[in-house]
């Protein structure tokens, strides 16, 4: 109970999922995302009104900030956490709060600030089944003609997310972020992408992408409802020229053989590329988050 908050443990999964099943699936707020990211192993949790408080660390910054959700006694609960911000973390900001919230918190008390760079974009499954009916004058038609000009007889396997072997993954991750001239091991992503696989269960499932005997694409997913299922990772080698709206078509027929409507894929962080790669998938609506401070 708030102010007292413990560290966020594998066996937090039931309380985080009951916490936040009555809303749309904020990606922020999934027990999986939530483990995936605590790769300073610093993440809190706390209760307070009967609504789930969690301290966060920044994705790529890391500096602490504090959001949460729930239904009771918002516009209280919003300056309660922001007085004891103030006074542990020198921060006068709310950070992650979902729309359903936000819209409550008055404007007499707050300033409410929409965070576009932390909104989860929406795509439809039935417009990723059918990517490859897209014409040549939209980039994932174009690419996934260039991708089967080049590869046609690539394979994909479908499989759950517990008792694979993770070595294969972490070495594409590793060749994804050198064709960025990046260090993957300098990556934050990279490391909560060790800590997803290492805690992966039977919820979880993979679709990999092979061609030649190689790994060349895959996504670790989650159903979360008849309705929704989000994105953990995803990851390609960009050397096969239109690999990754290849890997988003063969998603989306899984997803619509699954009878699934709506895939996250989560935020952009206000990263160009990120942003410019996400928007070519044509995001049907956004779960949008927002920054509370104190007038």
């Amino acid at each position: 109970m708030f102010p007292r908050f413990k560290n966020l443990e594998l066996q937090d999964r039931t309380v985080i999922t009951t916490a936040t099943e009555c809303y749309p699936p904020y990606s922020d707020f999934n027990f999986s995302s939530l483990w995936a990211w605590n790769t300073n192993e610093k993440m809190m949790i706390s209760q307070l009104n009967g609504n789930l408080v969690v301290l966060f660390y920044d994705y790529v910054s890391e500096q602490p900030f504090l959001s949460f959700i729930g239904k009771n006694h918002i516009a209280q609960t919003a300056w309660t956490l922001l007085t004891y911000s103030k006074q542990q973390f020198q921060s006068d900001t709310l950070r992650l709060i979902p729309e359903e919230l936000a819209i409550q918190i008055p404007a007499s008390q707050f300033i409410v600030t929409a965070d576009i760079d932390s909104n989860d974009y929406i795509l439809s499954v039935p417009y990723l089944a059918n990517l490859h009916t897209l014409t040549r004058s939209e980039e994932p038609g174009r690419e996934i003609r260039q991708f089967m000009s080049g590869f046609s007889n690539y394979c994909v396997n479908e499989l759950s997310g517990d008792g694979i072997s993770p070595d294969i993954y972490l070495e594409l991750f590793a060749r994804w972020a050198d064709n960025k001239k990046q260090n993957h091991l300098e990556l934050n992503e990279y490391k909560a992408f060790e800590r997803y696989l290492q805690n992966a269960d039977s919820s979880d499932r993979l679709l990999s992408l092979y061609y030649d005997n190689t790994l060349i694409g895959f996504t670790f997913y989650e159903i979360l409802s008849s309705d929704y299922a989000i994105c953990h990772f995803l990851k390609a080698d960009v050397g096969y020229k239109g690999v990754y709206s290849a890997l988003m078509w063969e998603f989306g027929k899984a997803l619509d053989k699954a009878e699934i409507s709506y895939l996250n894929i989560e935020q952009d962080l206000g990263l160009p590329g990120l942003r410019r790669s996400k928007q070519k998938f044509k995001p049907v609506s956004f779960l949008n988050k927002y920054i509370i401070s104190a007038k």
